[in-house]
Protein backbone atom coordinates (compact mmCIF):
# COMPACT_ATOMS: atom_id res chain seq x y z
CA UNK A 1 0.00 0.00 0.00
CA UNK A 2 1.69 3.45 -0.96
CA UNK A 3 0.49 6.04 1.60
CA UNK A 4 1.65 9.81 1.23
CA UNK A 5 4.89 8.65 -0.84
CA UNK A 6 5.69 5.95 1.88
CA UNK A 7 4.99 2.13 0.83
CA UNK A 8 3.68 0.69 4.15
CA UNK A 9 3.85 -3.23 4.84
CA UNK A 10 0.79 -4.56 7.51
CA UNK A 11 1.84 -7.56 9.61
CA UNK A 12 0.04 -9.86 11.71
CA UNK A 13 2.84 -9.59 14.38
CA UNK A 14 6.30 -8.93 15.26
CA UNK A 15 7.81 -12.36 13.97
CA UNK A 16 6.52 -12.02 10.58
CA UNK A 17 7.20 -8.34 10.76
CA UNK A 18 10.98 -9.56 11.43
CA UNK A 19 10.78 -12.11 8.79
CA UNK A 20 9.82 -9.42 6.29
CA UNK A 21 12.86 -7.35 7.45
CA UNK A 22 14.92 -9.80 7.24
CA UNK A 23 13.98 -10.90 3.52
CA UNK A 24 13.87 -7.58 2.66
CA UNK A 25 17.55 -6.50 3.84
CA UNK A 26 18.89 -9.31 2.40
CA UNK A 27 17.19 -8.32 -1.38
CA UNK A 28 18.65 -5.50 -0.51
CA UNK A 29 22.36 -5.84 0.29
CA UNK A 30 22.17 -8.09 -2.87
CA UNK A 31 21.30 -5.39 -5.15
CA UNK A 32 23.72 -3.14 -4.06
CA UNK A 33 26.79 -5.62 -3.74
CA UNK A 34 25.69 -6.12 -7.45
CA UNK A 35 25.49 -2.35 -8.29
CA UNK A 36 28.82 -1.10 -6.27
CA UNK A 37 30.59 -3.84 -4.24
CA UNK A 38 29.34 -3.20 -1.36
CA UNK A 39 26.56 -2.72 1.09
CA UNK A 40 26.29 -0.03 3.74
CA UNK A 41 23.68 -0.35 6.75
CA UNK A 42 23.32 1.65 9.43
CA UNK A 43 21.28 -0.19 12.08
CA UNK A 44 18.64 0.74 14.39
CA UNK A 45 18.43 0.12 18.69
CA UNK A 46 15.56 -0.67 20.69
CA UNK A 47 13.53 -3.74 20.83
CA UNK A 48 11.80 -4.33 17.59
CA UNK A 49 14.76 -4.35 15.59
CA UNK A 50 16.31 -7.24 17.88
CA UNK A 51 14.67 -10.51 16.34
CA UNK A 52 15.14 -9.37 12.74
CA UNK A 53 19.25 -9.61 13.50
CA UNK A 54 18.49 -12.61 14.83
CA UNK A 55 16.87 -14.04 11.82
CA UNK A 56 19.66 -12.77 9.85
CA UNK A 57 21.93 -15.15 11.34
CA UNK A 58 19.09 -18.25 11.81
CA UNK A 59 17.99 -18.21 8.66
CA UNK A 60 20.21 -15.89 6.08
CA UNK A 61 23.36 -16.45 6.96
CA UNK A 62 24.73 -18.86 3.96
CA UNK A 63 22.79 -16.11 1.75
CA UNK A 64 24.67 -13.31 2.73
CA UNK A 65 28.18 -11.91 1.71
CA UNK A 66 28.93 -10.48 4.83
CA UNK A 67 32.67 -9.61 3.89
CA UNK A 68 30.79 -6.89 1.55
CA UNK A 69 29.07 -5.48 4.48
CA UNK A 70 29.72 -2.04 6.10
CA UNK A 71 27.56 -1.78 9.51
CA UNK A 72 26.87 1.81 10.93
CA UNK A 73 24.40 2.57 13.46
CA UNK A 74 21.44 5.66 13.44
CA UNK A 75 22.13 6.23 17.16
CA UNK A 76 23.33 6.07 20.36
CA UNK A 77 23.43 6.42 23.83
CA UNK A 78 26.29 7.97 25.70
CA UNK A 79 27.21 4.56 27.43
CA UNK A 80 29.77 1.70 27.75
CA UNK A 81 29.32 -0.39 24.92
CA UNK A 82 28.92 -3.08 27.43
CA UNK A 83 25.87 -1.20 28.78
CA UNK A 84 22.57 -2.93 28.94
CA UNK A 85 21.40 0.45 26.99
CA UNK A 86 23.67 0.02 24.34
CA UNK A 87 22.46 0.05 20.92
CA UNK A 88 25.81 -1.44 19.37
CA UNK A 89 25.34 -4.38 22.10
CA UNK A 90 22.00 -5.39 21.52
CA UNK A 91 23.20 -5.73 17.72
CA UNK A 92 26.35 -7.46 18.94
CA UNK A 93 24.37 -9.76 20.46
CA UNK A 94 21.65 -10.05 18.20
CA UNK A 95 23.50 -10.11 15.00
CA UNK A 96 26.98 -9.01 14.72
CA UNK A 97 28.56 -11.26 17.29
CA UNK A 98 27.80 -14.43 15.31
CA UNK A 99 28.16 -12.91 11.66
CA UNK A 100 31.44 -13.13 9.67
CA UNK A 101 31.71 -9.59 9.20
CA UNK A 102 35.28 -7.99 9.33
CA UNK A 103 35.86 -6.18 11.86
CA UNK A 104 37.12 -3.18 10.48
CA UNK A 105 33.26 -3.06 8.42
CA UNK A 106 31.51 -2.53 11.46
CA UNK A 107 31.75 1.18 12.86
CA UNK A 108 30.03 2.12 16.40
CA UNK A 109 29.41 5.16 17.75
CA UNK A 110 32.49 6.14 19.82
CA UNK A 111 31.21 6.53 23.82
CA UNK A 112 34.93 6.60 25.17
CA UNK A 113 35.53 10.43 24.32
CA UNK A 114 35.78 13.06 26.57
CA UNK A 115 31.95 14.61 25.53
CA UNK A 116 29.07 13.56 23.48
CA UNK A 117 29.91 16.46 21.39
CA UNK A 118 33.34 14.88 20.45
CA UNK A 119 31.65 11.29 20.06
CA UNK A 120 29.15 13.05 17.33
CA UNK A 121 31.92 14.51 15.68
CA UNK A 122 34.00 11.57 15.19
CA UNK A 123 31.13 9.83 13.92
CA UNK A 124 30.42 12.51 11.77
CA UNK A 125 34.07 11.78 10.09
CA UNK A 126 33.82 8.05 10.42
CA UNK A 127 30.52 8.08 8.02
CA UNK A 128 31.74 10.66 5.65
CA UNK A 129 35.63 8.35 5.32
CA UNK A 130 33.03 4.91 5.07
CA UNK A 131 31.26 6.24 2.66
CA UNK A 132 33.30 7.65 0.38
CA UNK A 133 32.99 6.79 -3.00
CA UNK A 134 36.24 8.37 -4.73
CA UNK A 135 36.73 11.71 -3.10
CA UNK A 136 32.57 11.88 -2.75
CA UNK A 137 30.75 11.28 0.46
CA UNK A 138 28.05 8.58 -0.52
CA UNK A 139 24.60 7.67 0.16
CA UNK A 140 23.97 4.82 2.77
CA UNK A 141 22.11 2.26 1.01
CA UNK A 142 20.05 0.99 3.87
CA UNK A 143 19.01 2.59 7.00
CA UNK A 144 16.79 0.89 9.76
CA UNK A 145 14.77 3.08 11.55
CA UNK A 146 11.70 2.91 14.43
CA UNK A 147 9.37 5.27 16.07
CA UNK A 148 8.56 6.01 19.17
CA UNK A 149 5.01 6.81 21.14
CA UNK A 150 6.04 10.89 21.06
CA UNK A 151 7.03 10.53 17.05
CA UNK A 152 10.76 10.29 17.49
CA UNK A 153 13.11 8.32 15.51
CA UNK A 154 17.10 7.07 15.87
CA UNK A 155 17.65 10.08 18.69
CA UNK A 156 15.69 12.73 16.73
CA UNK A 157 12.88 14.19 18.90
CA UNK A 158 10.03 16.01 18.57
CA UNK A 159 11.15 20.33 18.82
CA UNK A 160 15.11 19.13 18.79
CA UNK A 161 17.38 21.97 17.80
CA UNK A 162 19.18 19.30 15.84
CA UNK A 163 16.23 19.28 13.01
CA UNK A 164 17.22 22.09 11.97
CA UNK A 165 21.13 20.79 10.65
CA UNK A 166 21.63 21.02 7.24
CA UNK A 167 25.29 20.05 6.94
CA UNK A 168 26.86 17.41 9.64
CA UNK A 169 25.59 14.12 9.49
CA UNK A 170 26.56 13.02 12.92
CA UNK A 171 25.08 15.45 16.27
CA UNK A 172 25.15 14.91 19.93
CA UNK A 173 21.75 15.28 21.66
CA UNK A 174 21.19 16.25 25.18
CA UNK A 175 19.72 13.31 27.39
CA UNK A 176 15.67 13.77 26.59
CA UNK A 177 13.36 13.99 29.68
CA UNK A 178 10.17 12.31 28.23
CA UNK A 179 12.22 9.39 27.02
CA UNK A 180 13.97 6.63 28.85
CA UNK A 181 16.68 6.16 29.08
CA UNK A 182 17.91 9.51 29.97
CA UNK A 183 20.68 9.73 28.55
CA UNK A 184 22.44 11.85 26.18
CA UNK A 185 22.91 10.77 22.56
CA UNK A 186 24.68 10.72 18.92
CA UNK A 187 22.43 10.75 16.22
CA UNK A 188 22.62 10.58 12.45
CA UNK A 189 21.04 13.74 11.10
CA UNK A 190 18.16 14.32 8.65
CA UNK A 191 20.38 15.15 5.63
CA UNK A 192 22.29 11.95 6.65
CA UNK A 193 18.96 10.15 6.55
CA UNK A 194 17.50 11.58 4.21
CA UNK A 195 19.97 11.07 1.85
CA UNK A 196 20.00 7.40 1.71
CA UNK A 197 18.65 5.16 -0.98
CA UNK A 198 16.89 3.06 1.02
CA UNK A 199 14.76 3.74 4.55
CA UNK A 200 13.18 0.98 6.46
CA UNK A 201 10.42 1.56 9.33
CA UNK A 202 10.16 -1.04 12.01
CA UNK A 203 6.99 -0.42 13.95
CA UNK A 204 5.25 -2.38 16.40
CA UNK A 205 3.30 -1.94 19.40
CA UNK A 206 -0.20 -0.39 20.27
CA UNK A 207 1.48 2.19 22.13
CA UNK A 208 2.71 3.29 18.47
CA UNK A 209 -0.89 3.46 17.12
CA UNK A 210 -1.50 7.28 17.85
CA UNK A 211 1.48 9.13 16.21
CA UNK A 212 1.43 6.25 13.42
CA UNK A 213 -2.08 7.60 12.84
CA UNK A 214 -1.17 10.89 12.11
CA UNK A 215 2.05 9.91 10.58
CA UNK A 216 0.51 7.94 7.44
CA UNK A 217 -2.73 10.66 7.49
CA UNK A 218 0.10 13.27 6.68
CA UNK A 219 -1.48 16.87 7.08
CA UNK A 220 -0.28 19.65 9.57
CA UNK A 221 -0.38 17.64 12.51
CA UNK A 222 2.34 15.00 11.34
CA UNK A 223 4.75 17.72 10.59
CA UNK A 224 5.76 18.22 14.36
CA UNK A 225 6.84 14.52 13.96
CA UNK A 226 10.34 13.56 13.28
CA UNK A 227 9.50 10.46 11.75
CA UNK A 228 7.44 11.74 9.57
CA UNK A 229 10.43 14.01 8.35
CA UNK A 230 12.40 10.97 7.28
CA UNK A 231 12.14 10.03 3.17
CA UNK A 232 14.54 8.71 1.67
CA UNK A 233 15.94 9.77 -1.66
CA UNK A 234 15.36 6.53 -2.72
CA UNK A 235 12.92 4.57 -0.86
CA UNK A 236 11.08 4.70 2.27
CA UNK A 237 8.85 1.36 3.27
CA UNK A 238 6.96 1.19 7.00
CA UNK A 239 6.56 -2.62 7.90
CA UNK A 240 4.11 -2.27 10.42
CA UNK A 241 2.54 -4.53 12.87
CA UNK A 242 -1.41 -4.47 12.89
CA UNK A 243 -1.53 -3.51 16.63
CA UNK A 244 0.06 0.08 15.53
CA UNK A 245 -2.42 0.80 12.76
CA UNK A 246 -5.46 2.38 11.96
CA UNK A 247 -8.20 -0.05 12.46
CA UNK A 248 -9.57 0.10 8.92
CA UNK A 249 -5.98 -0.23 7.75
CA UNK A 250 -5.28 -3.56 9.82
CA UNK A 251 -5.07 -6.80 8.27
CA UNK A 252 -4.66 -5.05 4.08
Amino acid sequence: MANNGREVRTFADLEALSQAAAESIVAIARESVQARGRFSIALAGGNTPKRTYELLGERHRDAIDWSRWQVLFGDERFVPKDDKRSNYKMARDALLAGAPIPVDNVHPIPTDTPTVGDAADAYDRTLRHVLADGTQPSAIDLVLLGVGPDGHTASLFPGSPVLAERTQWARAVEAPTMVQPSVPRVTLTLPCLNGARNVLFLVAGNDKRPVVVEILQGGDGARRYPAAMVRAAGRTVWLVEQSAMPPREQNT
